[in-house]
């Protein structure tokens, strides 16, 4: 193409077809996207994935970093968003990997071809070509295998396939840098056929901002719930979009400006406390009094001092002595203690062999009694006859299964079924023979003794007939063999192998004839079931499934048989354990129980022991307490060490109270020394006065030091007024400041009312199902309503300081809505918009509704605000084909799908849903086209772990042009259906 001028008529832009290679779970899948479609298989088999790859084509990215807040990749069951890692793996697991978009624009049909870049961590590349997919198609797989299905194109890489492309076309590019990708898929230039050649969705402006409003709408096309969360931050992206920075941004530092708020308030401050010690200041000059001598409670102290260190001295001896009394009996205690624990933990054990032990004779009479129930429903046939009958059974049902399965089996079969059935026919004759001959069997020539003994080898062996009578030698080598059996309690013993007994008992020839015929009538059953089955394919799969299911009835019974002999032994060995333990047991008990007595009444003397040992070393604790208690009495007295006690005082009566007491007396003596230190360091704390030297903490200040902090209290009470005008004065140029601030608000707030009114004029007219007026209320924070209140009620030209009410609100707001942006700060339109809904009138009624709708009507509202949304980004007069993903189908009404399909076509959107099979006939037929791409698999794939294949077009109830060209009936004739 040159750059031949294009018709405004053809201004078309759509997506046409959607190829993964080696990509999320599939080997190789084409589905077309550029009508509506449903895609059915089997859960968790990566069907939504398939629609979601569409958002890597259509955003200007070129790795998986953030791709949260990129691609918004969701992980539906966990409710959380796949990491960055997890999505890159999945749509780009190999060298293989390759996903291609088929696409349309007035410039012509283009692929855009998307695979696994390491140059960098996480990244992926682009290429453009401008020819349609079915030239591509041989490159990525090779159709022409024998099974219709398509195999791995071994030479696949992305250097043959960039050398295979550029010959293709001189046009083809590559192209990773998003700033030119954005150039490249939403140029608007539609008059210039090269510009426009790549361009997917066409802007009507270029700008970032244009770019992350239609960034947040594809998403939203892309998971269109019934979300007002997710239409709100469209709306605000677009109202963001189409604000003139001039009305919306702060001309001046907001940090700056609320530095100096808190400047005046502290300076505000300061001035207020100061006036609030201002008793305190008048009452100093009257706080000056004498100093007292330290009389008789300095003596009493000292005796104290002295009291407390012999009183120690004694009672360390007591706590050592009791000390070693308690640790004795503790150690008795514990040797209790571990021969009871002993006890405990074999009476455990025995408990669990018991517990044991009754579990496997409950198991071992489960056993016996399921064997005798399935040995009854075979009257007198051994355990061995049993499981030949079970086993060749099994081997019969087994190739029936295979032939209903297989036409090919089910011929070789049928051959099978015949020459059994002459098997039988002839075994038929051989049993009528020898019931003839019944009177020549050997249980009817030997005597008992005989034939016991190789009746418990084999009951068969006495059951054979020679046809005529024994000759003497026979019956004699016969006899001979029978003595070698050496006769026990249970049977006989043959060296060292031994056979029950078995009872005899006449050859049931009736029961024989009965069962081959049975067999017969069973072979004829099975030859017209698979003759029927050719005819009636519908039937197939039950018959499968009943086939199974009575093979598995048939292995439960095997296994059953082969439980069965040991189960009486099992019952008679468990249940002589469960007994021996439980008499072991008793004795543990008893035993356990007099070791517990033992332990109580050791405990008890330990407990005694323990509370003498407590109480001594509590009244140790109360003295090193007191003497600690003293050592800080003298630090605040130094003078107190040099006085002497005439007599130290009793250790009886040292005592906490006693001590109370007398520091009591010390601090009343000291009171009126700190007196007036205590105010003047009253006046530092506030911060009213500066001691920088820290002279007032000193314990004896000079009397100079006390004299100057006086005089710079009284000439800074004496300058108050003059402070408090010079304030006043800074206020008032501040405040100036919030006036422009109220504007910015005032500015954003109406922005958001003007916009909501003009979508609703834009909506005028609209009818959705019985609804003929629509309208949309938009939400905004309650802390920016409140905080654009608050602005407007204040008077930002007094000279007094705003409310911190004010204050605190605009800290909020600043933390919410304001980035870290240098200089002037914009409002985020997506964090002041909170939401969306709707309020709706029906015909018949006179009021707007503002009750929720059923979640198919929202999710038409929903859509044709995303429709008037996405025409505000989009260039005007531009024609969509593009597909929607609707999650929740389910949840749609099905009355409501064709006037839903409906809108969509009319807005250019293509509808698509992923479901299982279980999704109704209704909906299915509705929608008009659907895809299976569960049901075929490679033998040849690029890896083991993808062998998946769909390709040639959707199935469907519609007829038309974009059916007929996906048909391909050579390939839809091998799809089979499958369990999921």
């Amino acid at each position: 193409m040159n750059d031949a001028n294009v018709s405004p008529s053809t201004f078309n832009f759509g997506i046409r077809r959607l190829v993964l290679v080696d990509s999320a779970g599939f080997c190789y899948v084409e589905i077309p996207v550029d009508n509506h479609g449903l895609i059915l298989g089997p859960g968790n088999l990566g069907k939504s994935s398939l629609l979601n790859s569409l958002r890597l084509f259509l955003l200007p990215e070129n790795n998986f970093k953030n791709s949260r807040k990129k691609f918004a990749f969701r992980n539906a069951s966990a409710g959380s968003f796949y990491s960055n890692d997890e999505s890159y793996q999945h749509y780009f697991p190999s060298q293989f990997s390759f996903l291609i978009m088929e696409a349309e624009n007035p410039a012509g049909v283009h692929c855009q071809i998307l695979y696994r870049d390491n140059a960098s961590q996480l990244s992926y590349g682009r290429a453009f070509v401008p020819v349609n997919f079915d030239q591509l198609r041989p490159m990525f797989w090779d159709v022409d295998d024998e099974e219709g299905i398509g195999q791995a194109v071994p030479e696949l890489s992305f250097s043959r396939l960039s050398d295979a492309l550029k010959k293709l076309s001189k046009e083809t590019r590559f192209i990773s840098d998003p700033a030119k990708l954005k150039a490249l898929l939403y140029s608007s230039e539609l008059m210039n056929a090269d510009a426009v050649r790549y361009s997917v969705l066409p802007l009507g402006e270029s700008d970032e901002r244009r770019v992350q409003s239609l960034r947040t709408l594809i998403l939203l096309l892309f998971e269109m719930k019934a979300d007002d969360q997710a239409m709100a931050n469209a709306v605000a992206s677009i109202i963001e979009a189409d604000k003139k920075f001039a009305d919306d941004a702060f001309d001046f530092n907001i940090d700056d400006f609320l530095n100096r708020h808190e400047q005046l308030k502290q300076q505000q401050a300061q001035l207020n406390r100061i006036e609030k010690e201002r008793p305190r200041f008048e009452k100093l000059n009257n706080e000056y009094q004498a100093y007292q001598n330290l009389l008789r409670s300095q003596h009493d102290f000292a005796a104290f001092r002295d009291g407390v260190v012999g009183a120690l001295a004694e009672v360390g001896s007591q706590r050592k002595t009791a000390a070693e009394a308690h640790a004795e009996q503790n150690d008795t205690l514990r040797h209790v203690q571990q021969t009871l624990k002993k006890l405990v933990q074999e009476a455990d054990s025995l408990k669990g062999e018991i517990r044991s032990a009754e579990r496997r004779i409950k198991q071992a009479e489960q056993n016996q009694k399921d064997g005798d129930l399935l040995v009854s429903q075979y009257g007198d046939l051994t355990l061995r006859e049993i499981e030949d009958v079970q086993k060749e059974e099994r081997e019969r049902k087994m190739g029936h299964l295979a032939a209903l399965k297989s036409a090919a089996q089910a011929e070789v079969r049928l051959e099978q079924i015949q020459k059994a059935r002459r098997k039988l026919e002839q075994k038929l004759e051989t049993l009528n023979e020898r019931e003839s001959n019944q009177q020549w069997q050997l249980q009817n020539q030997l005597d008992e003794a005989t034939a016991a003994p190789l009746r418990a080898v084999d009951p068969r062996m006495m059951m054979a007939s020679p046809g005529q009578e024994l000759d003497a030698s026979s019956k004699s080598a016969i006899e001979a063999f029978a003595r070698l059996f050496v006769p026990n309690d249970r049977g006989f013993d043959w060296f060292d192998a031994e056979y029950q007994a078995q009872p005899a008992r006449p050859e049931d020839f009736a029961l024989q004839r009965q069962n081959i015929e049975g067999e017969l009538n069973g072979l004829e059953r099975e030859r017209r079931e698979l003759a029927d089955t050719n005819s009636e394919e519908q039937d197939r799969p039950r018959l499968i499934d009943r086939t199974e299911k009575e093979i598995r009835a048939i292995e439960k019974d095997l296994e059953t048989l082969v439980r069965y002999p040991s189960a009486a032994t099992t019952l008679r060995d468990a249940t002589e354990e469960k007994q021996a333990a439980e008499e072991q047991l008793a004795k543990l008990q008893e035993q356990e129980h007099l070791e517990q007595e033992k332990q109580s009444a050791v405990q008890q003397k330990a407990a005694r022991l323990k509370a003498e040992k407590d109480r001594i070393e509590e009244r140790e604790k109360e003295l090193v307490n007191l003497n600690r208690s003293v050592g800080a009495v003298e630090h605040r007295f130094p003078h107190l060490k040099t006085v002497q006690a005439e007599q130290p005082m009793a250790a009886e009566s040292v005592s906490p109270a006693g001590f109370d007491d007398l520091q009591i007396q010390l601090d009343k003596l000291e009171a009126s020394r700190r007196n007036i230190l205590d105010n003047l360091n009253q006046f530092v704390y506030q911060g009213i006065y500066e001691d920088g030297e820290g002279e007032l903490h000193k314990d004896s200040p000079a009397v100079s030091v006390i004299r100057e902090a006086f005089k710079s209290l009284s000439d800074l009470f004496a300058g108050m007024t003059e402070r408090w005008q010079v304030l006043e004065e800074q206020v008032a140029v501040h405040n100036e400041t919030v006036a422009s601030y109220r504007q910015a608000l005032k500015s954003n707030h109406e922005h958001i009312e003007r916009w909501e009114a003009q979508l609703n004029r834009e909506l005028k007219g609209v009818q959705i199902n019985d609804l003929v007026e629509i309208r949309v209320q938009i939400h905004t924070d309650p802390k920016f309503r409140n905080l654009v209140e608050e602005a407007n009620n204040i008077n930002p030209y007094g000279n007094e300081l705003q409310s911190d009410a004010f204050y605190d609100r605009l800290r909020v707001f600043v933390a919410d809505f304001f980035g870290e942006q240098g200089g002037s700060k914009r409002l985020t339109m997506e964090a002041v918009i909170t939401g969306i809904s709707y309020s709706t009138r029906k015909e018949s009624a006179s009021t707007m509704d503002k009750k929720g709708q059923s979640t198919s009507t929202t999710a038409l509202i929903n859509l044709e605000l995303v429709y008037r949304l996405l025409k505000r980004v989009l260039y005007p007069g531009v024609k969509l084909s593009f597909p929607m993903v609707l999650d929740e189908m389910a949840s749609v009404d099905i009355s409501q799908m064709p006037s839903l399909l409906e809108r969509l076509s009319n807005q250019g959107f293509n509808l698509f849903s992923a479901a299982t099979h279980s999704a109704s006939s209704e909906l299915i037929y509705l929608i008009g086209r659907h895809l299976e791409v569960g049901q075929m698999r490679t033998a040849r794939p690029y890896s083991t772990q993808r062998t998946l294949v769909f390709w040639g077009g959707a199935e469907g109830f519609t007829s038309g042009d974009s059916l007929s060209h996906w048909a391909d009936q050579a390939q839809n004739s091998l799809l089979e259906h499958v369990d999921e």
